[in-house]
């Protein structure tokens, strides 16, 4: 049987995601990051870190290509499981169209569409929704704190 993947140096979501327990806007590394080592607090992590669920971590199907720090995104599920977001490294805008990444959505986006589910891109304050024949740009859909 596999072993349960770990975070190990990656770090990507400390990176990407925002942190409102301790003010760590996105797109900015956590001040508690250490390049190596992964969390400086991490037994005492907000709640919000405890709770983020990396799709790479349990997704046995996908390699190490989309490990997030090498595929330069993380990806989560939000509303429930229902849209799986593709959140993207401001530092490689176009990460997510990469091979075998955008395929994949595009596959993924294909097989989900008939029960509903979406599939989002972030890119900044840019969004795009993956269907299974185009990408449609949602334009600037929300804010980034600085």
């Amino acid at each position: 049987m596999d072993q349960a993947r770990t975070c190990g140096d990656c770090g990507m979501c400390c990176k990407l995601m925002g942190v409102a327990a301790i003010g760590k806007a996105p797109h900015a590394w956590c001040g508690h990051y250490r390049k190596g080592v992964g969390c400086g607090i991490y037994a005492d992590r907000p709640q919000a870190c405890a709770d983020y669920a990396c799709y790479w971590l349990n997704a046995p199907n996908l390699d190490d290509r989309w490990r997030p720090d090498r595929a330069r995104f993380v990806l989560h599920r939000e509303d429930e499981g229902r849209t799986l977001v593709v959140e993207v490294d401001p530092a490689a805008p176009d990460a997510w169209r990469k091979a075998p990444f955008h395929e994949t959505f595009k596959a993924w986006a294909a097989r989900g569409a008939a029960q509903g589910l979406t599939l989002n891109v972030l890119v900044g304050r840019r969004g795009y929704t993956i269907l299974p024949d185009r990408d449609i740009d949602q334009g600037l859909v929300r804010e980034i704190p600085a």
